[in-house]
């Protein structure tokens, strides 16, 4: 019943992460133009880079997190030693980056964004409001990890839910109140500080136990670095290649047909969340089974049945109503004609990827962290070595392109935990 009630609260959370934002766009593009909302893809490209440094050590976290915590006192005490070090490292870390960002906004504005006709100034806002965002919201991974790995998901999720549709409801409104990109960052400035601040509060209340009660102890801290420096340098290669396209595109295209495909990405990005919440309600459990091969392998055929059926609806729906829908929802016919195809092709390479997860849980809980790094390392270099040709021979299609590559990439290796059941199974 845990499980499912788990399963259920991550589709309400996740389902509404992903909906708001791709809902809300429209009126983001209404509001604020093609170009300016170009920027606000920039913007969000550049959370997702950022957001790579926390790549592999939420993961660990997750793992740590859920091997410390028992219902016992000494579980608890344990599970809060461990939060009560990583979160001032994690705020720390956060309020430093995001200062860097700020001091570095105008030269990044000069030489990476192909501004057009839009001033220097505005390209400067975008990229300090990424700063600031990032500075706000970087410490509530942390929070998150405990969460999941507690499976304290369902309070989560609340919080998450909540947190999506102040972000993209209260957007719209700002923006349609006041269409500009300065009052687009503050309002999501301030509802990143107040979920990061209500992730904290649950996080705390589920260990049970309070910070006055515990001492900074940075050696406690030692036996997790080892866990999570074997996943950090692979997360972050991965991270880095699911944004590599973006990063090319950012650099070779205008603004708007930036935005276009920015569009288009956020829907393929928006689909794979549907995988999401079965992976994060999941993930504890596999954890436990990491000295039961044969209970582990039962869990990946089901993971993959049901990644499998979802995947299939998913496309069907989109071959029988995509196009129309897309029109629907755009309302600009030029932004749909050029978004569909470049979708079209994201959807195919985030189908991959979703199966690709499977093997990839997998090799997270055996501690396999070697093929995860040979995977993600390919990946990467083909997707550097393909992309820009493509774009420069197909355009934005092109760069749709190198996506489904890498993923097609991750998937073949990724069959890898298959293969070693049909064997066993021979034997």
């Amino acid at each position: 019943m845990g499980l499912k009630n788990n399963i259920l609260a991550n589709y309400l959370g996740t389902g509404t992460i992903a909906l708001a934002p791709i809902l809300a766009l429209p009126w983001y593009l209404q509001a604020l133009g093609p170009k300016q909302f170009g920027l606000i893809g920039f913007i969000t490209m550049l959370q997702a880079l950022l957001g790579i440094m926390d790549a592999g050590t939420s993961q660990a976290l997750v793992r740590e997190f859920a091997i410390r915590f028992n219902a016992t006192d000494g579980g608890k005490r344990d599970t809060a030693s461990l939060l009560y070090g990583v979160e001032r490292l994690y705020w720390v870390f956060g309020l430093t980056i995001g200062t860097a960002i700020l001091l570095l906004s105008n030269v990044i504005a000069t030489h990476w964004l192909v501004l057009d006709d839009l001033p220097l100034s505005l390209g400067t806002y975008a990229i300090c409001g990424a700063g600031i965002l990032f500075a706000v919201q970087f410490p509530g991974s942390v929070y998150r990890s405990l969460l999941v790995g507690t499976q304290a998901q369902i309070p989560l999720n609340a919080i998450m839910l909540i947190g999506a549709l102040a972000r993209h409801v209260g957007g719209v409104m700002v923006v349609l109140c006041w269409p500009t990109l300065y009052a687009y960052l503050v309002w999501q400035a301030g509802v990143g500080l107040l979920e990061t601040l209500a992730r904290g509060h649950r996080a705390w209340r589920t260990t049970g136990v309070k910070r006055s009660g515990l001492r900074w102890e940075p050696q406690s801290l030692l036996p997790v670095w080892k866990t999570i420096a074997n996943l950090t340098g692979t997360a972050w290669l991965a991270a880095l290649t699911v944004q590599m396209d973006k990063i090319i595109l950012s650099k070779m295209v205008g603004l708007q047909q930036f935005g276009y495909y920015t569009i288009a990405a956020s829907i393929a990005l928006g689909a794979l969340q549907l995988v999401y919440p079965l992976i994060q309600a999941v993930m504890p459990m596999a954890i436990q089974l990491r000295f039961d091969p044969r209970g582990l392998r039962k869990l990946s055929i089901k993971l993959l049945w049901l990644f499998g059926g979802l995947v299939a609806i998913g496309g069907l729906l989109f071959a029988a109503m995509g196009e129309w829908m897309l029109h629907f929802w755009v309302r600009n016919a030029t932004a749909a004609t050029a978004i569909y195809p470049v979708l079209s092709v994201l959807l195919i390479g985030t189908a991959l990827n979703a199966f690709y997860n499977v093997g990839y849980i997998h090799w997270l809980v055996v501690g396999k962290v070697d093929r995860m790094l040979k995977v993600n390392l390919a990946a990467l270099v083909l997707s550097i070595a393909i992309i820009p040709p493509l774009v420069d021979r197909l355009g934005i299609i092109g760069a749709a392109f190198g996506w489904l590559s890498i993923n097609l990439i991750g998937f073949t290796f990724s069959l890898e935990w298959l293969r070693n059941v049909r064997s066993e199974n021979g034997a």
